[in-house]
């Protein structure tokens, strides 16, 4: 017999404190995890454990309605770790059956941590996919009766800059946001629209891009880490693209780094800038372009070109109200205690 929807719920709301508390104690092996598979550094794998407790404990406190309904499918994404432990809760929260899939080269701490919590529930509420089962394409009418749960891609995200921006809160702004994981994290920004003088913008971008430390994931002082063969081929490719199309120029060329006795793959980040339109070339990895724009309708216009897409805006600089909704809004001083290690702190340019 199926579980019901209301007893699903309520076993998923008495193991919130479980799951919270397994968080809390499994920290130092999902962060080990991440570092493993995943290769990602010190500051980005503490970050990604703190902000899934987060998420959780915000559901734990909250009262979702039921949604009954068909079997749910979670996916575990690559690009996208730990984001399917809350997606999961959420859904039994519910009231719905869910079963857990991981993603080809996905990291499986969600998995083992969940797969934990599986026997608490009534047989069929949470299953979790082996390894041999990810990425499973069954066409058997089990398979067929579940629906698409998450975890969803998010859409391109873009950066406007405000004539009257601070230049360096904007340049650290960009770098962490555009360089974070070698640029492959799919929040991260690619696009950034200036308006206003780009020289003092180019003089600090310039610096953060040239001194950020990309180095081992093991090294507490990197700030990204290394990146596959695959990327790496990629990141030459369209990186010569850029470099040689007539209406780009060259800000920091990016490239290739060699680590001695290392034999990882290592990207130093390309920057460029281009003035509106921006050419319909791709950017793979840790590659950024600046778009010079004319006037702050082109601000905007980029900021509603991304809200179709269900992208995000990051304001950085410049009124509130001046952007739609959704938008971060980032204003006032840079604070030099909240920067990640391994970006040059700041000094005059």
């Amino acid at each position: 017999m199926e579980p019901r929807p209301e007893g699903i719920a309520a076993q998923a709301r008495a193991l919130g404190p479980e799951l919270n508390e397994r968080l809390t104690l499994y920290a130092d092996a999902l962060v080990d995890s991440l570092a493993r598979q995943l290769r990602l550094v010190a500051w980005d794998r503490e970050q990604l454990v703190g902000q899934v407790q987060q998420r959780v404990a915000r559901l734990q406190h909250s009262r979702p309605p039921l949604r009954p309904g068909k079997p749910v499918r979670v996916i575990e994404r690559r690009s996208q770790p730990l984001e399917s432990i809350d997606v999961v809760w959420g859904w039994l929260r519910r009231g719905r059956r869910v079963r857990l899939q991981l993603e080809e080269g996905a990291c499986t701490a969600a998995a083992d941590l969940l797969r934990g919590l599986a026997s608490q529930f009534v047989p069929g509420a949470l299953e979790v996919a082996d390894d041999d089962d990810a990425d499973a394409d069954d066409d058997d009418d089990t398979e067929a009766s579940f629906v698409d749960g998450g975890v969803e891609s998010p859409g391109p995200r873009v950066a406007v800059i405000d004539a009257d921006a601070d230049r360096e809160l904007a340049a650290y702004v960009l770098a962490r946001t555009g360089l974070r994981r070698s640029g492959l994290d799919p929040r991260g920004v690619k696009h950034a629209y200036a308006a206003g003088d780009l020289d003092l913008l180019a003089r600090h971008m310039r610096r953060l891009w040239v001194g950020v430390n990309v180095g081992p994931a093991s090294d507490p002082d990197s700030f990204a880490g290394p990146v596959s063969p695959a990327v790496r081929e990629r990141f030459v490719e369209i990186n010569e693209r850029w470099r040689t199309h007539a209406d780009v120029r060259a800000w920091c060329p990016g490239g290739v780094l060699e680590r001695t006795g290392d034999p990882a793959c290592y990207l130093a980040p390309a920057l460029y800038v281009v003035s509106w339109p921006v050419p319909d070339l791709p950017l793979v990895g840790p590659m950024m372009v600046v778009v010079a724009c004319e006037h702050e309708g082109q601000l905007l216009e980029a900021a509603r070109r991304a809200h179709r897409h269900e992208g995000q805006v990051v304001q950085i600089g410049g009124r509130p109200g001046t952007i739609p909704e959704p938008v971060r809004h980032v204003r006032g001083a840079l604070l030099v205690e909240r920067l990640p290690p391994g970006l040059p702190e700041p000094r005059p340019v």
